[in-house]
């Protein structure tokens, strides 16, 4: 690639002279404005500092006391006030905070990353948490109204668990002591989806007093949310490309298209305790749970089309200047197509139970321990079930970012015009539980000039992971197979009407709720047996990790230049023992045999944290640290799946873990500047840099199988990859407006990202996941008792995949944009009723090929919904 002024120095040395500038130039700039704001008068008006303070201002000056404080880079949101956020889940908050970026689907916001990394280690109240066999917990099952606050740390201490190279994110629920007196909420919403045309409710409520006593003070919460999603999303897609000759043209193109819906119907109940007693002034305990049930029934339905771009009557054009397909029609050709339906049923369960508390064993000397356990499950099916048709009249396109198909003289929602194609039916598990615990102490050294707090702990956690399922092959020979849909009543309907202008709007698919609600029946008509497939051992993983972990930490401060210095160093050491077990299978002679692994490794994690305080509203950081992400245990499993090809699909598929691989180590430096001008007011800015070893990647290939054709993938290590960039954000609320405008606020930031991995030919390529440009905007409005909030984010292009299936290509997504807004008017202390919006621009989802947008894979609509809440509260 051709460089230009505009960008980022490549090589790593030239990374780190950038990064070294950098630094100087931004102490200079302290040391500068902090000379000249000795002599300043005060940013912001005298006659805020005696005013009480509430609403989205409190949240914000909450938010921004926190950041001051903290030793690390650490961004938070806190609510301001009980179940008020106008989110539905922590993942979709997160969306709001500097260098996260959030991904929406299947009616919601789902997947986060910091910093373009998904290694992130999620905390409930401080202690571990995740998704059934996951390392990470799926954040939307977490509903916003339970929330306190969240914290997204960048860099980690040594007292924080280690696992995570992008950083942190602490979800903190209500506990009773937070509140002054008794608290009683209820939350009711309702949302409608406009694709899905559906109304979902969203009730939630808690209830927390304290109590004094003679045995002290006592306090208890529980809260209960209860969540239903109907979701519909729909992709128009184009098919891997392929080179064809048509009129003596080579013409770049696809011989398929079609469309896919994901519809589902998600049940979310979730439910906290929280009980705390504090004995005396040293010494208080709790007992806390959190548990969420997830019910959620879902489908992919396909609609395959072939696309006659080999056939020599076929009528076909290119994009004006181009060789890539426009169009192809074809009046009189014996075309093929299918749909098929996945009809997909999930039952979740996550709970974790925590008994704690500290002792304030002299003025100078606090400990503290707690013991946790959590266990998470999930059950599934996958159900699917395929019926062809036979065109004769076809006209495909690229239109839009997607594929167009339609059949002038064919009635896609007709049974009679469609015949059983083939199926098959699997299921699987997946579980996890651990039992962590950990003990605190913290000495403070009151009247030493140099050291001003040392600190020390341990942490024993063992964890159990276990997954496995059936991987029963593509069945094409029961007696179902060629007969009309039509002759069997009820296993058949017709699927919803798509968004856009993509051709066929509605189409003849199996049924989801027939698939789901009658599996001894489909069983017997796939197998002429009603008796539940045998799990696959090649399948199956069930892995032990035991960590072991003691830090220790100093915090110290001196003065240089008359500027106050304050540091923590700390060093974290982390003894990981796994137990590895899973099957083999012998390629020629398909023989079976156990894999049994133990490995251990030492890892010494060490940290520094520089804060200096140039004046009382500017503060220069320098962060030091390395940080360890352990693969996901699935990533180990030894065993390799085969999945023949079947169902339309002419290439199978072969996947596996490596129990050999390493944790992907990452050494980081971020260095920042904060300049807080207001109570609510602040202008920071941090450049950071991560340089991996060992990133672990999937690898993807190809091989042939007694003549069948499989495509491969196996996660692997590479040995070198750097991610580097910087932030800008900015927050105030323009109280010296005049009359109604002083309601007005601004959040805003802006991340840039740059960097690169050497994959396993020793080529450099483009990190994945990663988009250089992101912003936040978030207008604010607060004034007496209206208030309001517009959200707009933006991420710039990224590489979703490399290489994609067996292409050899780059598959990238075009930048993404997201408007949401919410409104509300407070009636009085008790009630307040909001309105809310999600998806106002109706964000399209494209993606496409080697850096080229007219190679187009597909484009994905998702829902937009409206929703009112009414929120009262005791």
């Amino acid at each position: 690639m051709k460089k230009t002024a505009m960008q980022p120095p490549r090589a790593a040395g030239n990374q780190v002279l950038v990064l070294r500038s950098t630094v100087a130039a931004a102490m200079t700039l302290g040391l500068a404005i902090a000379a000249s704001a000795q002599e300043a008068k005060p940013a912001e008006p005298q006659q805020l500092e005696g005013v009480t303070i509430t609403g989205a201002r409190k949240s914000a000056e909450s938010a921004q006391l926190i950041k001051m404080k903290s030793d690390q880079v650490v961004d938070s949101i806190v609510a301001d006030d009980i179940g008020k956020f106008p989110d539905k889940n922590v993942a979709e908050i997160l969306g709001r905070v500097t260098g996260v970026q959030i991904q929406r689907g299947n009616g919601e916001a789902g997947s986060v990353i910091v910093r373009g990394l998904g290694g992130i280690v999620t905390l409930l109240n401080g202690r571990e948490f995740f998704s059934d066999s996951g390392r990470s917990l799926y954040l939307a099952d977490v509903p916003a109204t339970m929330l306190q606050r969240l914290d997204v740390y960048k860099t980690q201490g040594a007292d924080l668990p280690e696992g995570g190279t992008a950083g942190v994110i602490d979800v903190r629920t209500n506990r009773p002591f937070d509140f002054k007196d008794s608290q009683v909420v209820i939350n009711g919403r309702m949302e409608h989806r406009d694709k899905a045309k559906a109304d979902n409710p969203d009730l939630s409520g808690m209830a927390s007093n304290r109590w004094k006593t003679e045995q002290g003070e006592f306090g208890a919460l529980v809260g209960l949310s209860y969540q239903k999603g109907t979701y519909h999303d729909e992709r128009a897609w184009v098919g891997d490309p392929v080179t064809f000759n048509h009129g003596g043209k080579s013409i770049l193109g696809a011989d398929a298209m079609g469309r896919v819906l994901d519809l589902g119907d998600r049940k979310r109940l979730a439910g906290n305790l929280a009980l705390q007693w504090k004995p005396n002034a040293d010494m208080e305990f709790f007992l806390e749970g959190f548990a969420t049930k997830i019910d959620h029934r879902f489908q992919q339905s396909f609609l395959v089309a072939g696309i006659p771009v080999f056939e020599p009557t076929s009528v076909v054009t290119t994009k004006p200047g181009t060789n890539n397909l426009d169009t192809v029609t074809n009046t009189n050709y014996p075309g093929w197509g299918f749909t098929s339906t996945q009809a997909k049923h999930d039952e979740a369960s996550n709970k974790q139970f925590a008994l704690g508390g500290h002792w304030d064993a002299t003025d100078r000397l606090r400990v503290s321990s707690e013991l946790a356990h959590t266990k998470s499950r999930i059950d599934w099916v996958n159900r699917i079930l395929d019926t062809g048709y036979a065109p004769t009249n076809t006209i495909g396109k690229v239109q839009d970012g997607g594929g167009y198909i339609d059949y002038p003289t064919l009635d896609l929602t007709k049974a009679t015009n469609f015949r059983v194609n083939g199926g098959v039916d699997v299921r699987g598990e997946r579980s996890g539980d651990s039992t962590d615990w950990r003990a605190d102490a913290v000495y403070d050294m009151a009247g030493n000039s140099f050291f001003k707090e040392f600190s020390t702990g341990v942490r024993l956690a063992k964890r159990h992971a276990m997954a496995v399922n059936t991987s029963m092959p593509w069945t094409t020979s029961f007696s179902a197979v060629g007969q009309l849909v039509s002759n069997f009543p009820g296993i058949y309907s017709v699927s919803p009407a798509t968004w856009g202008d993509f051709g066929v709007k509605q189409y003849v698919y199996a049924d989801r709720e027939w698939l789901l609600d009658n599996g001894e029946a489909f069983r017997k008509m796939l197998t002429g047996s009603t008796a539940l497939t045998a799990y696959d051992p090649m399948t199956l993983f069930d892995d032990e990790e035991k960590t072991s972990a003691v830090y220790g930490k100093t915090k110290f401060g001196f003065n240089a230049g008359g500027v106050p210095v304050s540091g923590v160093a700390g060093l974290r050491l982390v003894r990981t023992q796994q137990h590895l077990m899973g099957n083999s299978r012998n390629a020629a002679t398909n023989v079976i045999t156990p894999v049994d692994v133990d490995t251990s490794r030492t890892d010494a994690l060490p940290s520094l944290a520089l804060k200096a305080e140039f004046s009382p509203k500017l503060i220069g950081r320098l962060v030091l640290g390395k940080a360890i992400e352990r693969p996901n245990f699935v990533d180990y499993n030894p065993g390799v799946t085969y999945t023949p090809p079947g169902g339309g699909v002419t290439f199978g598929t072969a996947s596996g873990g490596n129990p050999n691989l390493k944790p992907t180590e990452s050494k980081n430096i971020d260095v920042a500047l904060e300049y807080y001008f207001a109570r609510t007011g602040s202008l920071t800015a941090t450049v950071f840099e991560h340089k991996f070893k060992n990133r672990v990647v999937i690898d993807a290939g190809e091989t042939t199988i007694n003549g069948v054709r499989y495509n491969t993938s196996q996660p692997i290590n590479l040995n070198k990859a750097n991610l580097g960039g910087y932030e800008l954000s900015y927050r105030q609320f323009y109280d010296w407006l005049p009359g109604v405008f002083s309601g007005l606020g601004l959040e805003a930031n802006f991340t840039y990202m740059s960097g690169k991995q050497i994959n396993k030919s020793g080529l450099e390529s483009d990190f994945l996941g990663q988009s250089k440009r992101a912003i936040n905007l978030v207008a604010l409005y607060e004034k007496n008792d209206v208030y309001g909030r517009l959200a707009y984010n933006w991420r710039s292009k990224f590489l979703a995949e490399y290489p994609y299936r067996t292409t050899g290509r780059e598959l990238w997504v075009a930048p993404l944009s997201t408007l949401d807004a919410s409104a509300g008017y407070t009636f009085n202390k008790h009630l307040t009723i909001s309105l809310d919006v999600t998806n106002l621009l109706n964000q399209a989802y494209h993606d496409y090929f080697d850096k080229n947008p007219a190679m187009v894979r597909d484009v994905r609509y998702y829902d937009r919904t409206y929703g009112i809440s009414l929120r009262w509260k005791m």
